[in-house]
Protein backbone atom coordinates (compact mmCIF):
# COMPACT_ATOMS: atom_id res chain seq x y z
CA UNK A 1 0.00 0.00 0.00
CA UNK A 2 0.87 3.41 -0.54
CA UNK A 3 1.21 5.33 3.14
CA UNK A 4 2.76 8.60 0.99
CA UNK A 5 -0.21 10.41 2.50
CA UNK A 6 0.28 9.88 5.73
CA UNK A 7 3.65 11.52 5.70
CA UNK A 8 2.05 15.27 6.33
CA UNK A 9 1.00 13.74 10.23
CA UNK A 10 4.11 11.83 11.05
CA UNK A 11 7.59 13.56 12.33
CA UNK A 12 10.36 13.23 10.25
CA UNK A 13 11.52 9.39 9.31
CA UNK A 14 7.87 8.12 11.00
CA UNK A 15 7.01 6.77 7.72
CA UNK A 16 9.47 4.35 7.31
CA UNK A 17 8.81 3.20 10.72
CA UNK A 18 4.78 3.16 9.53
CA UNK A 19 5.98 1.05 5.86
CA UNK A 20 8.00 -1.60 8.10
CA UNK A 21 5.54 -2.31 10.20
CA UNK A 22 2.29 -2.19 7.49
CA UNK A 23 4.19 -3.74 4.87
CA UNK A 24 1.53 -6.20 2.86
CA UNK A 25 -0.64 -6.35 5.44
CA UNK A 26 -4.45 -4.24 3.86
CA UNK A 27 -5.50 -2.05 5.99
CA UNK A 28 -8.25 0.76 5.91
CA UNK A 29 -6.26 3.97 8.05
CA UNK A 30 -8.93 7.18 8.29
CA UNK A 31 -7.78 10.46 9.67
CA UNK A 32 -10.72 12.40 11.07
CA UNK A 33 -11.32 15.63 12.36
CA UNK A 34 -10.67 16.89 15.93
CA UNK A 35 -12.19 13.90 18.13
CA UNK A 36 -12.92 14.65 21.67
CA UNK A 37 -13.46 11.02 23.10
CA UNK A 38 -10.62 9.10 21.60
CA UNK A 39 -7.39 9.73 20.03
CA UNK A 40 -7.14 6.69 17.81
CA UNK A 41 -8.82 3.05 17.39
CA UNK A 42 -8.76 -0.19 15.74
CA UNK A 43 -11.27 -2.55 14.57
CA UNK A 44 -11.13 -5.71 12.97
CA UNK A 45 -14.00 -7.29 11.17
CA UNK A 46 -13.70 -11.22 11.95
CA UNK A 47 -16.16 -11.87 8.85
CA UNK A 48 -14.50 -9.51 6.10
CA UNK A 49 -11.12 -9.92 7.97
CA UNK A 50 -10.22 -6.19 7.26
CA UNK A 51 -8.36 -3.99 9.52
CA UNK A 52 -9.44 -0.75 10.40
CA UNK A 53 -7.98 2.45 12.55
CA UNK A 54 -8.86 5.70 12.71
CA UNK A 55 -6.89 8.32 14.13
CA UNK A 56 -7.20 12.15 15.05
CA UNK A 57 -5.88 14.11 12.15
CA UNK A 58 -5.41 17.36 14.37
CA UNK A 59 -2.71 15.70 16.49
CA UNK A 60 0.94 17.12 16.87
CA UNK A 61 3.61 15.31 14.63
CA UNK A 62 4.74 13.43 17.94
CA UNK A 63 1.35 12.65 19.26
CA UNK A 64 -0.07 11.61 15.98
CA UNK A 65 2.77 9.11 15.57
CA UNK A 66 2.50 7.83 19.21
CA UNK A 67 -1.20 7.03 18.81
CA UNK A 68 -0.81 5.69 15.33
CA UNK A 69 2.35 2.87 16.58
CA UNK A 70 -0.65 2.26 19.69
CA UNK A 71 -3.11 1.15 17.23
CA UNK A 72 -0.74 -0.77 15.16
CA UNK A 73 0.45 -2.53 17.47
CA UNK A 74 -3.25 -4.01 18.23
CA UNK A 75 -3.51 -5.12 14.36
CA UNK A 76 0.10 -6.45 14.65
CA UNK A 77 -1.03 -8.67 17.63
CA UNK A 78 -4.46 -9.36 16.67
CA UNK A 79 -2.44 -10.98 13.35
CA UNK A 80 0.09 -13.01 15.22
CA UNK A 81 -2.17 -14.51 18.30
CA UNK A 82 -6.22 -13.57 16.66
CA UNK A 83 -8.66 -12.76 19.36
CA UNK A 84 -7.94 -14.60 22.23
CA UNK A 85 -5.70 -12.29 24.33
CA UNK A 86 -6.47 -9.23 26.13
CA UNK A 87 -6.45 -6.13 23.86
CA UNK A 88 -4.09 -4.63 26.37
CA UNK A 89 -2.97 -7.73 27.57
CA UNK A 90 1.22 -8.81 27.86
CA UNK A 91 1.17 -9.40 24.41
CA UNK A 92 -0.06 -6.09 23.33
CA UNK A 93 2.72 -4.41 26.00
CA UNK A 94 5.32 -6.71 24.54
CA UNK A 95 4.81 -5.63 21.05
CA UNK A 96 3.65 -1.80 21.74
CA UNK A 97 7.11 -1.18 23.78
CA UNK A 98 9.46 -2.56 21.04
CA UNK A 99 7.77 -0.67 18.50
CA UNK A 100 8.57 2.65 20.96
CA UNK A 101 11.92 1.36 21.66
CA UNK A 102 12.72 0.97 18.19
CA UNK A 103 11.52 3.94 16.98
CA UNK A 104 12.31 6.54 19.76
CA UNK A 105 15.18 8.54 17.74
CA UNK A 106 12.18 10.17 15.61
CA UNK A 107 10.41 11.53 18.60
CA UNK A 108 11.93 14.92 19.63
CA UNK A 109 14.81 14.86 21.91
CA UNK A 110 12.68 16.61 25.26
CA UNK A 111 10.27 13.48 24.89
CA UNK A 112 12.70 10.81 24.50
CA UNK A 113 13.10 9.80 28.07
CA UNK A 114 9.20 9.87 28.87
CA UNK A 115 8.51 7.81 25.96
CA UNK A 116 11.29 5.16 26.78
CA UNK A 117 10.11 5.14 30.65
CA UNK A 118 6.27 4.16 28.97
CA UNK A 119 7.73 1.50 26.72
CA UNK A 120 8.81 -0.17 29.65
CA UNK A 121 5.34 -1.05 30.74
CA UNK A 122 3.28 0.91 28.52
CA UNK A 123 -0.78 1.94 29.33
CA UNK A 124 -3.86 1.58 28.19
CA UNK A 125 -4.34 4.90 28.33
CA UNK A 126 -2.07 7.32 27.28
CA UNK A 127 -3.77 9.46 29.99
CA UNK A 128 -2.70 7.21 32.75
CA UNK A 129 0.85 8.33 32.39
CA UNK A 130 0.58 12.05 33.58
CA UNK A 131 4.01 13.25 32.23
CA UNK A 132 3.92 11.59 28.89
CA UNK A 133 0.50 12.87 28.42
CA UNK A 134 0.94 16.33 29.19
CA UNK A 135 4.35 16.45 27.15
CA UNK A 136 2.60 14.85 23.87
CA UNK A 137 -1.26 16.07 24.33
CA UNK A 138 -0.99 19.89 26.01
CA UNK A 139 0.13 22.87 25.07
CA UNK A 140 1.51 24.85 27.80
CA UNK A 141 -1.84 27.52 28.94
CA UNK A 142 -3.69 23.99 28.88
CA UNK A 143 -2.25 22.33 31.79
CA UNK A 144 -4.58 24.29 34.38
CA UNK A 145 -7.37 23.34 32.38
CA UNK A 146 -7.06 19.49 33.23
CA UNK A 147 -10.19 18.57 35.58
CA UNK A 148 -7.34 16.83 37.93
CA UNK A 149 -5.94 20.61 38.47
CA UNK A 150 -9.26 22.07 39.76
CA UNK A 151 -10.71 22.56 43.03
CA UNK A 152 -12.96 20.06 44.81
CA UNK A 153 -16.74 21.47 43.99
CA UNK A 154 -15.59 24.10 41.44
CA UNK A 155 -17.94 24.18 38.34
CA UNK A 156 -16.70 23.66 34.79
CA UNK A 157 -17.85 23.11 31.33
CA UNK A 158 -16.68 20.29 28.69
CA UNK A 159 -18.63 21.23 25.20
CA UNK A 160 -22.30 21.99 26.12
CA UNK A 161 -22.01 20.16 29.70
CA UNK A 162 -21.71 21.76 32.44
CA UNK A 163 -20.24 20.01 35.54
CA UNK A 164 -19.19 20.10 39.03
CA UNK A 165 -15.64 18.35 39.87
CA UNK A 166 -15.97 15.91 42.67
CA UNK A 167 -13.57 13.46 44.75
CA UNK A 168 -11.28 11.82 42.43
CA UNK A 169 -11.53 7.85 42.37
CA UNK A 170 -8.28 6.12 41.04
CA UNK A 171 -7.53 8.31 37.66
CA UNK A 172 -11.09 10.17 37.40
CA UNK A 173 -13.00 12.30 39.20
CA UNK A 174 -16.94 11.95 40.06
CA UNK A 175 -18.41 15.02 38.85
CA UNK A 176 -22.08 15.70 38.46
CA UNK A 177 -23.92 17.39 35.67
CA UNK A 178 -25.51 20.38 37.10
CA UNK A 179 -28.39 20.21 34.50
CA UNK A 180 -29.77 16.30 35.14
CA UNK A 181 -28.26 15.92 38.85
CA UNK A 182 -26.01 12.61 37.20
CA UNK A 183 -23.10 11.19 38.14
CA UNK A 184 -20.17 10.69 35.86
CA UNK A 185 -16.56 9.47 35.77
CA UNK A 186 -14.34 12.34 34.36
CA UNK A 187 -10.43 11.55 33.38
CA UNK A 188 -8.27 13.64 35.52
CA UNK A 189 -6.84 14.34 32.42
CA UNK A 190 -9.68 16.30 30.62
CA UNK A 191 -9.27 19.37 29.03
CA UNK A 192 -11.95 21.82 30.57
CA UNK A 193 -13.54 24.15 28.19
CA UNK A 194 -14.46 27.01 30.69
CA UNK A 195 -14.08 26.97 34.33
CA UNK A 196 -16.75 28.63 36.30
CA UNK A 197 -16.61 31.40 38.67
CA UNK A 198 -20.03 32.40 40.42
Amino acid sequence: MNWKPLEKFLPEGGLDFVEIWLKDIPLKLIVKNARRTKLGDYRFDPHSKRHRITIDGTLKSDAFFFVLTHEIAHLLVQIEFGSKVKPHGEEWKSTFGKMLQDSLSIYESDLRNSIFRHALNPKASVGADKQLFQKLFLKENQLGNLVENLGENQKFRIGTRVFQRGNKRKIRYICKELKTGRMFLVNGQAIVDEIINE
